[in-house]
């Protein structure tokens, strides 16, 4: 076995990307809400046809950010910082056989640095996994 198999890869694939209308419309209106600043982060906790934890879907609202080259730099901010630490979240998950929809929302009216969104992501997964924790099988 080379190292390269040893190694877990860090990937966001399109399966994590919530993408159904449906479902976000869902999560937008039952789902339960807490703050990170500069994120509201709104998840719910629900079943999808395919075999994924979680699905994220980052958002930037144009009325915080003007320029879309802001909006798209905090987006891909999000998604990195999440691509990076949802493998304790991800087996929090797996191991109550639970799936989550995940939407985080960037709140700032300022682009942050990559340190201080991965600071925030990192925190937010662990509220996450925290209140994972408590559910019950």
């Amino acid at each position: 076995m080379s190292n390269e198999q040893l190694i877990p890869r860090n990937t966001y694939r399109k399966a994590e990307h919530l993408c159904s209308r449906n479902l976000i419309t869902t999560v937008f209106e039952k789902g339960r809400v807490f703050y990170y600043s500069p994120f509201k982060v709104i998840w719910l906790d629900t079943q999808f046809p395919i075999s994924v934890p979680a699905q994220l879907l980052p958002a930037v609202p144009k009325r915080f950010l003007r320029k879309a080259w802001q909006r798209n730099l905090m987006k891909r901010l999000i998604r990195e910082a999440y691509r990076l630490n949802k493998a304790p979240f991800y087996s929090v998950l797996q191991e109550k056989q639970k799936q989550c929809a995940l939407a985080i929302v960037f709140t700032g009216k300022k682009i942050i640095s990559s340190d201080e969104t991965e600071a925030a992501i990192i925190l937010i997964l662990r509220r996450l996994t925290d209140e994972y924790e408590k559910i019950a099988i």
